[in-house]
């Protein structure tokens, strides 16, 4: 599981990375039909596709800077020494750029996406409980799976844990919904952070006997051809890792859900053409707070790296000031890709985005797929032997690729193939896969 912002660093075994992984998120727009199926590729926003897009490129580099790549689990000596200024300056631009954004934006998806389908259930009368509950239940088991199959760093089945709280908001609306997020994402986190509460919640969260030994067994697991021993390995590690941000980790997912659930609630992405002077603002506002609040996290990185310790109350207060610049950095972002979506030259561009954004859950899971094959030792080893800004390159490859395949996927099927298997799991029965053949086709 791998959160991003920062965490508190006498309780974490790694700095905290974003995961980002993930949608891993549930696909927000595909939301239950009045019939309670899944949504047709009419009822889309297209604009959601592409948002998805972008993060889902943020995951996969975020992802293969620390965790594919096995850079946080190696010796710091020899580390230290595969670091050139190249990586210095690439690490501090992905710590600035990307790190946490994807996963905000993910989180927002996530909650938009049960604000439709409350909108959907409400409209015919019926409970949103049990759909809900059923989707997350299928996406826990689909990511407890990730984790024993592929990858420990797996989002799903903490998205899954997090999403049941949406469920006692599912009578809030309007800016209540914000103060509610800004709460949950903001004041758990901080308050676990207090040294003194910090060191009352560490016997209560699970962790290695020896943090320098579990890490050197990880690193041994990754570069090693043993499928049983890594499977152990990331068992452990997903559990020690979220075991110990638990405390503010699941409040804060929740709160970043219900931002979405106020953009769906008051239809504003819906509704862009009506409200281009509100993402105007968003995207001045979001790109100015956001890269100073932004910068806090990559800069205490660099002083760590040159011997300077900061105060302990310093890092607690800068807590606050790192989530809201994610935060609002992720909103211009966003408000980016909404209004040039309104050029023709860059909506024809952001589209080759969007069948990756309609397929998000099998591009998600792909990524640990090739990346695990490109950088362990079952596939070619690449861990701990590339430098860092050399992830840039190989992760638009893989990147490149999958955009090819979700084009010609979808060409020929209605949804990804495990987006296909979340939905049967979730509706209880097989779902049409394949589109209807074409006329010309059938003559």
């Amino acid at each position: 599981m791998v959160p991003g912002g920062l965490c508190v660093a006498e309780t974490n075994m790694y700095p905290a990375p974003m995961t980002e992984s993930a949608e891993a998120a549930p696909d927000p727009t595909n939301a239950d039909t009045t019939e309670f199926s899944p949504t047709g590729a009419s009822e889309r926003v297209v604009s959601l596709d592409v948002l998805r897009g972008f993060a889902l490129y943020g995951v996969l580099l975020a992802n293969s800077v620390p965790w594919y790549s096995a850079r946080a689990f190696m010796p710091r000596d020899v580390l230290l020494a595969q670091t050139d200024t190249a990586d210095k300056i690439f690490l501090f631009l992905v710590g600035l750029f990307v790190n946490g954004k994807a996963m905000a934006l993910l989180t927002f998806l996530f909650g938009l996406g049960f604000s439709l389908q409350l909108q959907r259930a409400e409209a015919t009368g019926r409970s949103v409980v049990p759909m809900h509950v059923r989707r997350l239940a299928s996406l826990a088991l689909i990511g407890v799976c990730h984790v024993l199959l592929l990858w420990w760093g797996d989002i799903l089945w903490g998205y899954a844990i997090a999403g049941l709280g949406l469920l006692f908001f599912r009578r809030v609306r309007g800016w209540r919904l914000v103060a509610w997020g800004l709460f949950l994402a903001l004041v758990p986190m901080c308050v676990t952070a207090i040294p003194v509460v910090s060191a009352a919640l560490r016997p209560l969260t699970p962790a290695p006997p020896d943090h320098a030994a579990f890490r050197a067994a990880v690193y041994a697991a990754i570069t090693g051809d043993d499928r049983l021993a890594l499977a152990v390995m990331h068992a452990k590690h997903a559990l020690y890792f979220v075991g110990n941000l638990a405390p503010w980790y699941f409040p804060w997912l929740l709160g970043r859900y219900l931002f979405g659930a106020w953009a769906g609630t008051t239809r504003i992405v819906h509704e862009a053409e009506a409200r281009l002077p509100f993402f105007r603002k968003l995207l001045a506002w979001g790109l100015a707070v956001g890269l100073v609040g932004s910068a806090i996290h990559p800069v205490r990185q660099i002083l760590m790296r040159q011997g300077v310790k900061l105060p302990e109350w310093l890092y607690v207060v800068l807590l606050a000031p790192a989530e809201v610049g994610t935060m609002s950095l992720t909103a211009g972002y966003a408000a980016a890709v909404v209004l040039l979506m309104r050029r023709p030259a860059w909506r024809r561009a952001f589209l080759i985005l969007a069948p990756v954004g309609r397929m998000a859950l099998s591009t998600y899971l792909g990524q640990s797929l090739v990346c695990t094959f490109l950088f362990y030792g079952w596939g070619l080893g690449l861990a701990g032997r590339v430098h860092a800004w050399w992830l840039w390159p190989i992760t638009l490859c893989v990147f490149g690729l999958q955009i090819l395949f979700a084009h010609a996927w979808l060409s020929r099927f209605r949804f990804g193939p495990m987006e296909w298997l979340w939905r049967s799991m979730t509706y209880g029965r097989l779902q049409p896969l394949r589109l209807p053949a074409r006329r010309e086709e059938l003559a």
